[in-house]
């Protein structure tokens, strides 16, 4: 079973903190928002830090933002792989917050989070001009050999909810009978979503497709699907001429069905390769932009494998 490396920072809580009747958490993402809320549920309020529609590779705090996270009683992120402008005001903060995943600084045992699926990572051996060099710098530079995009794998949204739990029951023991109750619903939903996630994608495990963003490969590796290759790591960044030149290549083979965009990002270098090929043109959301609260964690992965199915047919 996987393991998913937490690192946590739970600080003193002042009585009138320990008194406040309803819970105040703050999420970095809309898919831990899912996550915390399916815990707190009627117990407080789950805030979402990076709007819909906004990617946390490039946003900048506000100060509303900051003030968020001052009256929060639990700030919920990945970490500096994938927050980065987060990392300098956490340190400052003295709010608890929950990191759901170690750095090399954190731990020196980096190896128990490192989770590659064989087609996250390109591994070409030819040649790179200017362009391509940056490219691969950049990949190394944002995602290293751990991806950050854990919210893909429901094993360690488990895991994290399990988290999230036990800290919100460390500061509010009258809470625990409740919030253990709203766990044990959540994993029940989780697993029985995961299950039949498996039934749906495992007639098309052979099927290739390619995405825009490189923000799927947790999602791909646990349901063991054929992701061929990834325009980008960075959506802010064109891909170069040799990779779209790879891609395209990829995009003739018979196996390979669809290619995926995501609604937050324009893709008119993808849109313009897919006009001109038999395959299908697909959404992923990475970021769960229109997934509602009720909706769930397990909606929205229920949500992303029926995207998947209808573009592979």
């Amino acid at each position: 079973m996987k393991k998913l490396a937490f690192v946590t920072a739970i600080f003193l809580l002042s009585p009138m903190l320990i008194a406040q009747e309803r819970l105040q958490l703050v999420a970095s993402v809309k898919p831990l928002q899912l996550v915390a809320h399916a815990i707190v549920a009627d117990l407080g309020e789950v805030d979402l830090l990076i709007p819909p529609g906004a990617s946390p590779h490039h946003y900048s705090l506000k100060p509303s933002n900051i003030r968020t996270l001052q009256k929060a009683d639990l700030v919920i992120w990945v970490g500096p792989e994938m927050e980065q402008f987060l990392e300098k005001t956490l340190l400052r903060s003295d709010r608890p917050v929950l990191q759901l995943l170690k750095t090399e600084e954190d731990d020196g045992d980096h190896h128990e989070h490192e989770h590659q699926a064989a087609s996250h990572k390109e591994h070409e051996h030819e040649e790179h001009n200017e362009h391509d060099e940056h490219e691969e710098h950049d990949e190394h530079h944002h995602h290293g050999d751990v991806d950050p995009h854990i919210w893909m794998d429901p094993i360690y949204m488990l895991e994290a909810a399990e988290q999230i739990k036990d800290m919100l029951q460390q500061q509010s023991p009258e809470l625990s009978e409740k919030l253990e109750q709203n766990y044990q619903a959540f994993k029940r939903d989780l697993l029985q979503a995961d299950k039949q996630i498996q039934q749906q994608l495992a007639p098309y495990q052979k099927s290739g497709f390619v995405v825009f963003h490189d923000a799927f490969s947790l999602f791909v590796e646990h349901y063991g699907l054929n992701q061929r290759a990834f325009f980008t790591v960075d959506p802010a960044r064109s891909p170069g001429a040799k990779k779209l030149a790879r891609i395209e290549k990829i995009l003739n083979e018979p196996a390979v069905r669809c290619v995926f965009v995501e609604p937050q990002f324009e893709a008119p270098i993808v849109e313009r390769i897919v006009a001109d090929l038999p395959v299908n043109l697909g959404r992923l959301d990475p970021l769960a932009t229109d997934m509602s609260l009720s909706q769930g964690y397990a909606g929205y992965l229920k949500d992303l494998a029926n995207s998947i199915e209808s573009c592979l047919k």
